[in-house]
Parts: C-alpha cells; structure tokens; sequence
C-alpha cells in the first residue's frame, strides 16, 4: 500500500525541518525536461585544476539538494491522501506523480553523492601524502567541517610533489 511506504519507511525529518533545508537553495523555474527537480544548489563546480582549498570554499563538496526535495515530495504525497476517502487503486493514481519524484530524485542523490565523494578522495588523496583508507579514516572521526580538516592537514600532513607542479606550469618568467 502506498500511504503505508510513505509512512513507515521513507520520512525522517518534519515538513519544518526539511522546508528549512531547502531554504538554502535556489528554487528552480519548471523544466519538462527534468520536471521532478523543484531547486538547484546553484553553485557551479569549479574545475579539477582548482586547488583543493577553492573547491572547499565554493561548495563542490557540499551535500546536493535532492535528499531535502526527495523528502518534500513524499510530505506533499501524505498530504494528498485520505485513508477513509481513498481505497488502494485510488491511493495509486494519487500518488503516483509524487513517487515517481520521489524515485527519480533518490537516484539522482545517490548519483550526486558518489560522484561529490569520489571526487573529494581523489583531491585529498592528490594533494596530500595519504591513502584512502587513511583518508576515509580521518574524515569519519572529525566532528569539524572540511575546510577546517584541510587547514589541520596542511599544517600536520605531508603535501604531495604534484600540487608543487602546478605552480611551476607554463613558461618560465624572465630576469
């Protein structure tokens, strides 16, 4: 039964806590073509050849919107349901918009969200003399945000020789 999904399992926060969430983003005009996203981070990645402190600061590694619209939609889903009106066909058709919204934004979290973490172990791991095991580690055990695990690596870790690489790029100046 839908309604039963929708309560049991799915929700984890309040309608309150989760509309404060998505305050931080920007809501999104409506796309046809993308139709189940409601806001954006609005933020754009910078490249990979940004240093590591610049794509902390931007946001890249910051977690996406679409756990907090996955989470709104299934609010918007119980509020349209009658449990003593609807019977279990009509349940269905109901809700049928809100679950796939739903669906679809899950796995574009879980698509996000991977992407965001390889891309975070690999810019560690690049810049700092570090497994990913190490680095997996450290990052599970501080209760600080990013940015301040990174100002403790570039004081306490070993800066790999690549990162000096880059600043050497290009033609040499003139004396």
């Amino acid at each position: 039964m839908p309604f039963n999904f929708i309560r049991e399992q799915s929700i984890k926060h309040s309608r309150d806590v989760v509309e404060q969430n998505l305050s931080r983003y920007q809501p999104l005009n409506y796309n046809r073509f993308m139709w189940w996203r409601s806001h954006t981070d609005g933020i754009t990645p910078l490249s990979k050849r940004a240093t590591l402190k610049e794509r902390i600061t931007n946001g890249d590694f910051n977690e996406s919107s679409y756990f907090w619209q996955a989470q709104l939609a299934l609010h918007n889903a119980k509020d349209k349901i009658n449990l003593t009106k609807h019977n279990h066909t009509d349940q269905l058709e109901i809700l049928a918009v809100d679950l796939s919204r739903y669906k679809r934004l899950m796995e574009d979290f879980n698509k996000e969200d991977n992407a965001r973490l390889e891309a975070l172990y690999n810019s560690f791991i690049s810049t700092f003399n570090m497994t990913r095991t190490e680095f997996i580690d450290e990052i599970c055990e501080w209760t600080d945000d990013l940015l301040s695990y990174y100002k403790h690596c570039m004081k306490f870790k070993y800066v790999a020789s690549n990162t000096n690489k880059k600043l050497k790029r290009g033609r040499p100046k003139k004396t």
